[in-house]
């Protein structure tokens, strides 16, 4: 109840002597930085299930392996992942001990760790599937134009005893049923559509103009969400007193577990708005440090998938696409539902092209679809392409 942890510490930890404290768990690197890497990528959407944690931490080679296959078991990656301890908690269900604030520090905080729980409980959108590897990334990600089941793939033999790869549709219904389509074919049409998902310079610089703005009027609202957090800690901890009046007068023991249960459920609310609370105002790195990733995605997301490896590739398919893309074995690839950040760049060309369009402009040239085209590619990750 004190808030120290008494039993092995867990991945990511190590007990060491603290002044003021005796032995108390603190960071074991590159562990911990591993640890919450998975934890942060949950709580932003990176990864979507733990069967992609698995993943993740399997290609890790400092993480520790239990299996003579060089893999982590699921049973641990389920242990890993419900631990609260590295959210800066601890809770001990056993000995009625719930989430009291622990000595340690946290690798997360507990806003981040309620994410990346709410997230496992959602399930993924992008498969995660057993045979997912490098060598088919489309893999349960594309679907049959003919039936709308997603295609999978295999290697095939040759009567010369060489192998090739191909994508097939596997529904005996459906009129594409064991016809295959060569992977290159349905990969280097993948390729080529990325290559189009590339906004010029000038687009790219008024996109981020308008992040940038954005930004600014949300650290100008900081006083007021402030003063709203104070409001909400204050709400919370009404309702705990409210409650536990209320479990001293009961007499049903199954009123009293529910009283309890919706206790502990305010009393971590309480904790995630006190956590908030202490960092409103400050903004946890600048605009550069917090979006640079972003951007640089933003620009060329053809850089992450040419870049080979899976975790990349599926996180690109992912952010790229509001939803799976259908493939004809006879017309291609069609037209994708792109995220919602490729939709906004679109927008904002077709807004500049109505509005150059319009008279009064010298010289009255208007906007073509130039803007959006495809530049030629060069190696950089971070700069968009030059205007056409």
């Amino acid at each position: 109840m004190a808030g120290y942890w008494v039993f092995h510490a867990p991945p990511g930890y190590k007990y060491a002597k603290v002044k003021g404290h005796g032995k108390l768990m603190v960071r074991d690197e590159p562990l911990a930085s591993i640890v919450q890497e998975v934890f942060e990528g949950l709580a932003s959407g990176r990864f979507k299930s733990k069967g992609e944690v698995k993943h993740f931490l399997d290609a890790q080679p400092a993480f520790p392996k239990d299996r003579r296959s060089g893999q982590v078991r699921y049973e641990e990656v389920k242990r890993l992942l419900s631990r609260p301890h590295y959210s800066g908690y601890i809770e001990v269900p056993d000995w009625n001990v719930s989430l009291p604030k622990g000595q340690h520090e946290g690798l997360v905080s507990l806003e981040t760790w309620q994410k990346a729980q709410e997230q496992l409980s959602e399930g993924a959108r992008t498969p995660n599937r057993a045979d997912l590897n490098a060598d088919f990334p489309l893999r349960g990600s594309v679907l049959c134009n003919d039936c709308g089941r997603p295609l999978t793939a295999c290697w095939s033999k040759s009567k010369t005893g060489k192998k090739h790869p191909y994508y097939q549709c596997f529904n005996k219904e459906c009129p594409s049923a064991r016809k295959s389509i060569r992977r290159d074919d349905i990969e280097g049409a993948f390729a080529a559509m990325l290559k189009t998902m590339r906004p010029s310079a000038s687009m790219f610089k008024l996109a981020k103009t308008m992040f940038e703005d954005a930004w600014k009027q949300r650290q100008a609202q900081m006083v007021a969400v402030t003063a709203d957090l104070k409001r909400q800690v204050t709400e919370a901890e009404a309702q705990v007193t409210q409650l536990l009046d209320r479990v001293v007068t009961a007499s049903n023991s199954r009123v009293i577990a529910a009283y309890e249960g919706r206790i502990d459920q305010l009393e971590k609310n309480k904790y995630i708005l006190s956590e908030k609370l202490e960092k409103s105002g400050q903004p946890r790195a600048s605009f550069e440090e917090m979006f640079e990733l972003a951007f640089s995605f933003l620009a060329n997301p053809w850089k992450l998938w040419e870049s080979g490896q899976l975790e990349l590739r599926r996180l690109v398919l992912r952010l790229a696409f509001a939803e799976r893309i259908s493939y004809c074995r006879k017309e291609g690839l069609r037209t994708p539902k792109t995220a919602l950040p490729f939709k906004m760049l679109d927008n904002i060309h077709d807004q500049n092209a109505d509005m150059a369009e319009r008279e009064g402009f010298e010289p009255p040239e208007a906007l073509t679809s130039t803007v959006f085209k495809t530049a030629a590619i060069d190696h950089s990750a971070t700069s968009p392409a030059a205007p056409v």
